[in-house]
């Protein structure tokens, strides 16, 4: 996670129109405890990474490191799928090679 995405402090209206979340619903998450925010004057403000801390979004180095290992690891079984698949047409192939002649 970036030291800007740390910093950056949003207000209520300005998360509601950015993720379509209604302003009193973000005041009620932050009444109940669900989405820490601070006061300033009459109105909560609410930092970048803790929306997306509630959202699920995650951000960091780390996490999109193992979705990018994830994506490889997803590749290699399609290609295994596709080895096995060429394997069992070669046996089925000979097999019937093999039927024909006895």
């Amino acid at each position: 996670m970036s030291l800007t995405q740390e910093k950056t402090i949003l207000k209520l209206k300005e998360i509601s129109e950015r993720y379509d979340i209604p302003v009193n619903r973000l005041t009620s998450l932050i009444r109940q405890g669900k989405l820490k925010a601070v006061k300033s004057g009459k109105e909560y403000v609410v930092t970048l990474t803790e929306i997306h801390k509630y959202l699920g979004i995650e951000t960091t180095s780390e996490s999109l490191e193992r979705e990018l290992y994830i994506k490889e690891l997803e590749s290699k079984i399609k290609n295994y799928e596709i080895l096995m698949d060429s394997i069992r047409n070669c046996v089925s192939m000979m097999d019937n090679v093999i039927t024909c002649k006895l």
